[in-house]
């Protein structure tokens, strides 16, 4: 499941958990997709510490303002 949120520039983003390396439940990240804009290449967030269903939760619980600071911190996927 992903979540929707629009940033500070009112670019809509989609956030959904994924798993770490080769799909395993630790070391996940929180991947923003660009909805307004498909040309932009996705950003990515990982967490270290904490595994795939705590980066659920993220996404789905935590308020958009903190969305927003993580797409702020995150990095180009490559």
């Amino acid at each position: 499941m992903s979540a929707t949120f629009t940033d500070e520039n009112l670019v809509t983003w989609e956030a959904y958990a994924s798993g770490g390396r080769f799909g395993l439940a630790t070391s996940p990240k929180v991947v923003f997709n660009c909805l307004s804009d498909p040309a932009r290449r996705p950003r990515y967030v990982e967490l270290s510490g904490s595994d795939e269903a705590k980066a659920e939760e993220m996404v789905h619980e935590y308020p958009e303002a903190t969305l927003r600071q993580m797409l702020r911190e995150s990095r180009e996927l490559e």
